[in-house]
């Protein structure tokens, strides 16, 4: 009977929302060629460093941009810090500063400079990382950032009003979800399934409860957004096939559209189990 009921479930929901058909891949290098990614239907490269893009011009491509921290390897890192953006180290990537989405020039340097910056190379939208650290600053210290939910929403809706016809992907955001879902295409379930910690070893199953308040968030937001599609990305070594096929079928059983990813830097590839 709960078989049954979790099929009628999901038939329920709208088409867009899962196909068990459509492949996507996250490849933050530019070491492999572009016709490795061919087989893809949706692919997140690194906005500045990814294989050329002429030749992937009818998937749909997407460009990173780090909207809650700031990376110090790259080249406006300093115009960044000097501008007064940042509040502090990520503990878990030493290289990554958060930033303050409360600032209006931070708003004004995504919608002006980096969007612009990201197109112009050739990507048909936006994939939108790391919201979720300056989010844990105001659940961690509410008085101290107050606001900071606010207006990573705030930007969010102003990116989907300044780029009506762009692709967007949010990265995680759970706390925000539900007031943005309606201005995103897309959004990225990244280790909702496995876990991969900075420094470990080797990564783990997330437990079962923690994974399915995930999938309830994200079905809530399809609620909110019929036409959200969800793409999760999960990390585990590709010699294990076995688990490999589990975490897709497990994924595709909710209606997600799976990506498992070999390595934690995201600069190989991972296989496409059918």
């Amino acid at each position: 009977m709960r078989a049954l009921l979790s099929l009628l479930f999901l038939l329920a929901l709208p088409a867009a929302a899962w196909s068990a058909e459509e492949r996507w891949a996250v490849y933050y290098g530019d070491k492999l060629p572009a016709e490795q990614f061919v087989g893809f239907d949706v692919i997140v490269f690194d906005r500045e460093h990814h294989p050329p893009l002429e030749t992937l011009q009818a998937k749909t491509l997407l460009g990173y941009i780090s909207l809650g921290e700031a990376e110090s390897y790259r080249g406006d890192f300093d115009e960044v810090k000097q501008k007064g953006f940042l509040l502090g180290r990520n503990e878990q990537w030493k290289d990554h500063a958060v930033i303050d989405l409360r600032k209006p020039e931070w708003k004004a340097y995504v919608l002006d400079v980096l969007i612009p910056a990201t197109l112009a190379e050739g990507f048909g939208g936006v994939m939108l990382d790391t919201i979720d650290s300056p989010l844990q600053l105001e659940t961690d210290q509410p008085e101290k950032y107050k606001g900071m939910r606010e207006a990573a929403a705030d930007l969010i809706r102003s990116i989907r009003a300044r780029y009506p016809d762009i692709k967007i992907m949010l990265n995680r955001g759970f706390d925000i979800l539900p007031q943005v879902a309606g201005n995103i295409d897309m959004v990225m379930a990244e280790t909702i399934y496995t876990d991969w910690q900075p420094g470990k070893k080797n990564p783990v199953l997330q437990p079962q409860e923690e994974y399915a308040a995930y999938v309830t968030t994200l079905k809530e937001a399809q609620r909110v957004s019929p036409t959200l599609k969800v793409y999760s990305l999960d990390y585990w070594p590709s010699k294990d096939e076995k688990q490999v096929r589990a975490i897709y079928a497990r994924q595709r059983s909710e209606g997600f559209i799976p990506y498992v990813a070999p390595t934690l830097s995201l600069e190989s590839l991972g296989s496409r189990p059918l």
